[in-house]
């Protein structure tokens, strides 16, 4: 019986088994795992080259189950920055466009975490290339995703001047929810450096600049840090 023939398998095993109810499996598995084990445990390289098919899991209840896995093993494993590269560009393309909220929750986590070992250079990368991508989605979330790092980890760990090149870009796009999440996008990278941005923006349509100064009007008072941008 199928059903019990994959019950014995290792979790790593389970986790990349063509049955998604063993797949769901060895995701609770390697979840519970991942927050026992000591960081430096041999046992986590068994699972890198897992973590991108776990992340790309067709059925779409064990994708979201599969994202809880790698979240933890990127917060408890010594070797988890390897899998950044890999992970992430899985993120970008097969997560951030997901049709459950939680699998879009639960991908801007692992992007964060990410960012949070110091693998902020690799993770910018990912997201610029999403920038580019065909679905307004995927687009929209990596732009979402730059807003969010740039709120929690700042212009020293986040480069703003490729970001800042690409928004009149994005102010421009055809789909709607990437020009308004692009527009507090602005307004965050405006806290930051202040009138630094202006000139950057001085191509762009009279009637969006007037929009967005009324953005900048409505920020605290306070001195924008001075990183050099």
């Amino acid at each position: 019986d199928d059903q019990t023939e994959w019950i014995k398998l290792p979790a790593d095993e389970k986790c990349v088994h063509k049955n998604w109810k063993a797949r769901v499996a060895g995701y609770e598995e390697a979840l519970k795992l991942f927050n026992r084990l000591d960081e430096k445990s041999p046992e986590f390289t068994k699972f890198l080259g897992v973590l991108k098919k776990i992340c790309t899991d067709t059925n779409a209840i064990a994708q979201e189950k599969g994202l809880d896995c790698v979240l933890a093993f990127v917060e408890n494993a010594h070797v988890a920055g390897q899998s950044c590269g890999e992970v992430m560009s899985a993120i970008v393309t097969k997560c951030l466009n997901a049709s459950r909220a939680k699998t879009k929750e639960k991908a801007m986590e692992i992007i964060m975490m990410y960012i949070e070992i110091d693998k902020h250079e690799v993770v910018q990368e990912e997201l610029m290339k999403g920038l580019e991508n065909k679905q307004p989605k995927v687009v929209y979330a990596c732009v979402q995703a730059f807003r969010n790092a740039l709120e929690g980890f700042g212009p020293k760990v986040i480069s703003l001047k490729p970001i800042v090149k690409t928004l009149p870009k994005l102010l421009e796009d055809r789909d709607k929810t990437v020009r308004e999440e692009t527009k507090m996008l602005v307004v965050e990278v405006y806290r930051w450096i202040g009138a630094a941005l202006k000139p950057q923006l001085a191509n762009l349509k009279p009637v969006q600049l007037t929009e967005l100064e009324a953005e900048f009007e409505k920020l605290p008072p306070g001195k924008p840090s001075q990183t050099r941008f």
